[in-house]
């Protein structure tokens, strides 16, 4: 009998031995900063593959349940050496302490990523750009449109960066948010990775999707470029200027972009039905004559930043933007049908301008413990001139005779703090509030006289818990808004609501996961439409605001079915959004006149089911992508009911060989539909064709080419009020332009982290 528990206790020791035995270590650079999501993997002597991990946020890594044997590790990350470790005799446990890995002048294609440079995580996925792709991009934005993210689109016209489902992103700079200017300043060899958060946290509010740059901080040298696109047909035209200089502590940063929209020929038809109270009809239809339009639009900042890495960091931004639509006159004909001898000569014109200067201080400070601190205020100025007239002459004579004009002033302030905290098993609490202060002055003269000052103020704080349960990992949240309004002249409201989050996602194995996640938040109409302010549109219409509205929730879900294998990525997604007591458009009838305005109507569903893939390298030279979709609504509002449904479909390829580039993109977007508006899916084709030499990158691309006229349709199904409209741009079908990117960077050193929010405010509050 003692023999017998001798040789089980003896078997038992084994077992547990055998259990315990583990590879540990933390993977630094030169400079001892940890480099997070290093590939690990563990190899037999003759190179058969044994298991593999990549690091944590921290550089730290750990491979367990190992027999004992000779084996070989293998540390590879993009833009380093690969390390290849020797471990004869694997003895119990293996620490090997910090393990560093030097950084390479340029990336190395000899070093393979395993699942095509793309890590899936519970929370995000982790996109290495390979050699070609930095080479093939001339900026941030240029850089994610050739990674080809599932979902994800950049519009080539204007850089914009959204997904296929209409949701919007946020994107992000090492954490913090950032604007689409501050992306397009980016250099692409600066880029360690990309994640993309399909499921982004309470802190990022009602955005869709996040998109965040793991970006290398300098401590020596600088950089400066130039990326444009010039049309040789029309005006149009998209320029940006940036440069940087890093000197131990201190960064200096600047970006000056301008985009100037000048078309030869733009015109419109519109066809209007109103209807009385005793059943009769006005069938007006409204003739265009081609015109000219012109829009500059400027933006710029001025950024100084001081950082002690991993301690803290002090971030102060000045900048501006600017809009100028000057002089846009739209002439043509007013036909009524019922009265066929009345035709009119109708002009109308418009000069829109807003200048917006603002300051953004920023700080962040890392604690003990695993703990982060961040603060941000924002102060923002808003100044808005509009003038328009609308003039509608029988025979010569004005028979209606509008102008109206437009001065305002906004004044706003958002403060805003987050709180981390970490735990050992990696779990995360994250805690946040921000506040909005603004004052808004308008003063409404021309025709109709009026002054409007309001007063608005919104506090969000929320608190979130993040973690893993085996496979499945989640993460709850609750937040709570407060909303309070004043008109002065008028009563003032205040509202409160919660904003539950909850965030699933289960990984079954290295190829199939699925997530699920929901929200509610709350939706507060913006100043414009409080504004208790009303200006003529034309002889039947006018438009006004409504100060009665009130906030309402907004519940989304999603559901996906995400495959990810080699070179492939397939997703299958389903969406359903519900709006209880929607802010829509809201047009009624009052003292013979047709009124637009807005009103807190039943409700507005959606309905979104579609696929998505992605496939590359192909033979190491193309990329593929596609999507489909059908979408489906249901509108609800106090006099209606309406339903509507489409289809649409994106596919897109690149092709990169040495130093040639060349893309594909051929969209039709889904109808959008909102409250008693539809606005048809547009058809968007574009080719680019580039070549990189050195620093210079110089090529062509073509947007629409197999269109003769770009066009827009919209209708309206009010029963009061109802029309379709279609809006021609001329200049757009088969507009060439000639692209040119010049990057380039000197006496770079690396460094890292950057501030991590940023708020900003454009809503200018004037109907």
């Amino acid at each position: 009998m003692k023999k017998y528990l001798i040789t089980m206790l003896f078997c038992i020791t084994l077992c547990i031995s055998a259990a315990a035995q583990a590879v540990t270590g933390e993977v630094i650079d030169i400079r001892k900063q940890p480099l997070a999501y290093a590939n690990i993997v563990l190899q037999t002597t003759d190179s058969t593959f044994v298991t593999g991990t990549v690091t944590d946020e921290k550089g730290d890594f750990k491979l367990e349940k190992i027999s004992a044997g000779d084996y070989r590790l293998v540390i590879s990350n993009i833009g380093y050496r690969t390390l290849y470790i020797n471990l004869q005799g694997l003895p119990r446990r293996a620490d090997l302490g910090q393990v560093t890995m030097e950084e390479m002048s340029e990336q190395l294609e000899e070093v393979t990523i395993t699942a095509s440079s793309r890590v899936s995580r519970a929370d995000k996925k982790l996109v290495f750009p390979n050699k070609k792709q930095v080479n093939a991009s001339s900026n941030g934005v240029d850089l994610l449109r050739n990674l080809m993210l599932p979902r994800l689109r950049v519009n080539m016209m204007d850089g914009s960066v959204g997904m296929n489902d209409g949701s919007s992103v946020q994107l992000c700079i090492n954490g913090r948010k950032a604007t689409n200017e501050e992306v397009t300043a980016l250099l692409p060899e600066e880029i360690v990775r990309v994640e993309f958060l399909e499921d982004p946290g309470l802190r990022y509010g009602d955005a869709g999707a996040v998109v965040n740059y793991i970006v290398r901080r300098y401590d020596t040298g600088g950089s400066i470029g130039y990326n444009g696109a010039q049309s040789v047909k029309s005006g149009f035209g998209n320029h940006n200027v940036t440069g940087k200089v890093n000197f131990k502590k201190s960064e200096f940063t600047f970006y000056y972009g301008n985009r100037l929209q000048y078309f030869n020929e733009i015109w419109y038809d519109k066809k209007e039905t109103f209807t009385f109270e005793d059943g009769t009809q006005y069938h007006r239809n409204q003739y265009a004559e081609a015109n000219k339009k012109k829009n500059i639009q400027q933006w710029g900042a001025i950024t100084y930043n001081l950082q002690d890495a991993d301690n803290y960091m002090l971030n102060a931004t000045v900048g501006f933007s600017h809009d100028n639509d000057p002089d846009l006159r739209m002439k043509g004909e007013l036909y009524t049908e019922e009265f066929p001898n009345s035709v009119t000569d109708r002009d109308e014109w418009n000069h829109d301008r807003s200048l917006s200067p603002y300051i953004d201080l920023y700080f962040q400070k890392d604690l003990k413990h695993k703990q982060f601190l961040a603060l941000n205020i924002v102060g923002t100025y808003i100044n808005t001139k509009n003038r328009s007239s609308y003039t509608e002459l029988l025979d010569g004579t004005p028979v209606v005779d509008y102008y109206s004009g437009v001065r305002g002033k906004k004044y706003s302030l958002i403060a805003e703090g987050i709180y981390e905290k970490g735990f050992q098993d990696g779990s995360r609490l994250s805690t946040g509030i921000r506040h909005t202060q603004g004052y808004t002055n308008n003063d409404y003269s021309g025709t109709l006289l009026f002054s409007s000052q309001m007063k608005q103020a919104d506090t969000y704080a929320y608190a979130q818990y993040s973690g893993k349960w085996g496979k499945l990992g989640y993460r709850l949240g609750l937040g709570v808004t407060r909303s309070w309004f004043q008109q002065i002249g008028q009563e003032d409201y205040e509202t409160y609501s919660l904003n539950p989050r909850l965030n699933l996602n289960y990984t079954f194995n290295e190829q199939w996961s699925m997530s699920l996640n929901g929200n509610v938040s709350t939706m507060n109409p913006s100043l414009s439409q409080l504004s208790a302010v009303e200006q003529l549109t034309d002889s039947l219409q006018i438009e006004r605001g409504n100060p009665k509205l009130n906030p309402y929730s907004y519940y989304r879900s999603n559901i996906r079915l995400n495959y990810s294998k080699g070179k492939w990525d397939v997703g299958l997604r389903n969406r359903y959004n519900f709006r209880d007591n929607a802010i829509m458009p809201h047009i009624y009838r009052e003292n013979n006149k047709f009124i637009h305005s807005y009103a807190n109507h039943s409700n507005f569903q959606e309905w979104t089911i579609g696929l998505d893939a992605r496939v590359g390298m192909l033979w190491d030279i193309l990329q593929l992508s596609g999507s489909i979709e059908n979408r489906k609504y249901w509108s609800n509002g106090i006099d209606f009911h309406h339903t509507q449904s489409s289809i649409g479909w994106d596919v897109a390829a690149t092709f990169m060989y040495k130093n040639f580039i060349a893309a594909l993109e051929f969209q039709h977007n889904s109808d959008y539909f909102f409250g008693e508006d539809l606005a048809t899916g547009e058809e968007a084709h574009v080719i680019d064709l580039q070549y990189k030499w050195n620093h210079l990158k110089i090529g062509l691309r073509m947007f629409n080419p197999f269109q003769k006229d770009y066009k827009r349709d919209e209708a309206n199904w009010n029963k009061y009020a109802g029309y379709n409209y279609q809006y021609h741009i001329d200049d757009v079908a088969r507009m060439i332009c000639v692209t040119l990117s010049w990057n380039m960077s000197f006496g770079r050193n690396y460094k890292s982290s950057d501030k991590k929010m940023q708020n900003s405010d454009t809503d200018a509050g004037v109907l």
